[in-house]
């Protein structure tokens, strides 16, 4: 296997930097450099990959890997420059993908709870009753506290288990927080957004519901008002990895809320260190949403560099997503302003959708372990398979009965064949959406109007797009170049009128509808989305719980029923 360098080097604007080593295609694109990006660059490009040739000597006698999950938070395909757009420099993002492997079929859900619920089950979200939207703050529901998680069975298998940030599964009971489901420890929050210094939420709930939201496991965490949620988490990431015994296999599940929108008065929160690195970003919510990337890829570089202060990187697998598509331009429709501002050029829709800027997100995983790296793999993949993939790493294993997930490693470090071939993408029939991808189509079925709005179009990001970029870019070779050069849809398609079909491996931007060419596949597809929902269990928001107002919890979001 070629050998290749760790990290990216930032050569002078107007130049080109090359990645040399990828096996599949040649990738290549253009960076933008400004002094103040060098040093703490050159910092995390001191960290050093190990290959695997360089481990297969001992690999017989390998202790079981770390495994370390970065669950970024409604960060757009277009946000991260390993996919070619080099507005927002992601240096350390892009280290993992060019020694690991970059996952450019990648599926989660379209919405935060329910994409957390597969990770966290290998399930469907229809299995746990969590496909139609997100939990809201003080609902009285959640991931049924008797469904096995991730967590508890790499502890049956000897691995410590640790979680840092976002958790969005359901709170209103004890029996249901991190530490009750095996979590050795728990620092973050409970509900779906957080203000990124004082730890409260706005959103979408009256302000007798308002409460502060962070914990040390049990514990409210009031000692960090004021600082930095993304730097918070990362200091704590670093001192679980800091203080670990390795001798014990290490579980860190770092779900960050960056680069989420904060709260409906101040919407995008970065502290100013980050926004002064991005004046070539004109359009100030686009720089701001660029500051909170910047900070979660500092994120990722300090947990690398923990890792590799302690030895132990040659024995850690990680994996850096998204848990669904950003949330950006389209959400002016929505709630009548941009509340963040994140892009999924040239992919169609965005967060909220069944299109595939919604639920085709970012994803690397990237380790030593791995027999093949740095290539990009086309591959079906779904969030669902990590579950069982690791659960096999650590020296277990699941059914098929058990979980909907695949072990994907071989695939991964071979370069071999997915072992899935279908990706239940979203079966909402509280929304009227379903959609699935059966090898290479994808069936969209309804298109829901939320505030009178569909988000069923191309959004570039806002304060406008540098076209020439996308065309030279690895995200340029995976979308019809229509698309990349803003023409019309060639086929055109409403969902909420009539089913729509796509070869999403030729035509991933959705430009051209198949349903009439092959009414044969849409009646296929059709059938599978039906045998899925006799199935499903009932999901559907329920109303705010009276018994949760802040007032009777201390002015606390907590467990409130017990």
């Amino acid at each position: 296997m070629m050998a290749c360098a760790s990290v990216l080097t930032f050569i002078p604007l107007g130049r080109r930097a090359t990645i040399s080593g990828y096996s599949e295609r040649k990738v290549s694109w253009s960076m933008r450099v400004f002094p103040f990006l060098i040093l703490p660059f050159l910092l995390h490009s001191t960290i050093k990959l190990t290959t695997a040739s360089e481990t297969a000597a001992d690999s017989a006698t390998k202790a079981k890997p770390n495994i370390v999950y970065i669950l970024a938070d409604d960060m757009g395909w277009n946000d991260v420059s390993f996919h070619g757009y080099n507005e927002i420099p992601t240096p350390n993002i892009d280290a993992l993908a060019k020694k690991g492997v970059i996952m450019n079929s990648y599926y989660a859900q379209y919405m935060c709870t329910p994409s957390r619920s597969a990770l966290l089950t290998g399930k469907y979200p229809i299995r746990n009753g969590l496909q139609h939207y997100v939990l809201r703050m003080a609902e009285p529901r959640g991931l049924d506290p008797t469904q096995k998680i991730l967590p508890q069975y790499l502890r049956e298998q000897g691995y410590a288990t640790h979680m840092i940030g976002k958790w969005h599964v359901g709170y209103y009971k004890r029996s249901m927080t991190p530490t009750s489901r095996g979590f050795d420890t728990f620092f973050g929050y409970y509900a779906g957004s957080s203000d990124y210094y004082n730890y409260t939420t706005t959103a979408g709930v009256p302000p007798e519901y308002v409460g502060f939201d962070l914990w040390d496991n049990l514990t409210p965490a009031r000692q960090y008002i004021g600082q930095y949620a993304t730097e918070v988490y990362t200091e704590k990431a670093v001192d679980r990895i800091d203080n670990h015994n390795y001798d014990k296999p290490l579980f860190l599940y770092l779900a960050h809320f960056a680069p989420h929108w904060a709260n409906k008065y101040d919407s995008v929160q970065a502290p100013e260190k980050y926004i002064k690195r991005f004046p070539n970003i004109k359009n100030e919510g686009r720089r701001k949403y660029a500051a909170t990337m910047a900070a979660l890829d500092d994120s990722v570089g300090a947990v690398v560099q923990a890792l590799q202060a302690k030895n132990v990187l040659d024995n850690t697998i990680i994996v850096f997503a998204s848990d669904n598509g950003g949330a950006g331009a389209e959400q002016e429709l929505l709630m009548g302003k941009p509340v963040t501002f994140a892009s999924n050029w040239p992919l169609k829709g965005a967060k909220t959708s069944q299109w595939e800027g919604g639920v085709r997100v970012p994803c690397v995983v990237s380790s030593p372990l791995l027999e093949k790296q740095g290539y990009i793999s086309n591959e079906l993949y779904h969030i669902t398979d990590w579950l069982p993939t690791f659960v096999q790493l650590a020296g277990g294993s699941v059914t098929d009965s058990e979980v909907d997930g695949k072990d994907i490693w071989k695939s991964l470090s071979q370069g071999l064949p997915s072992p899935r071939k279908e990706v239940l993408i979203q079966a909402d029939p509280v929304w009227d959406e379903y959609a699935i991808r059966w090898n290479q189509f994808k069936l969209v079925v309804g298109s829901y109007a939320q505030n009178g709005n569909r988000i069923d179009q191309w959004y570039e990001p806002e304060g406008g797009l540098d076209v020439s970029l996308i065309i030279d870019t690895p995200g340029a070779l995976i979308c019809d170049q229509t698309a990349a050069l803003g023409e019309k849809q060639r086929s055109p398609c409403d969902a909420a009128m009539s089913p729509c079909l796509f070869d999403v491996v030729t035509d991933p931007c959705e430009l051209r509808n198949l349903a009439e060419e092959r009414p044969d596949m849409v009646g296929f597809l059709y059938e599978k989305i039906r045998e899925f929902n006799r199935t499903a269990l009932p999901s559907d928001n329920l109303p705010l719980d009276p018994r949760a107002k802040a007032a009777l919890n201390d002015f606390l979001i907590q467990p409130y029923l017990d």
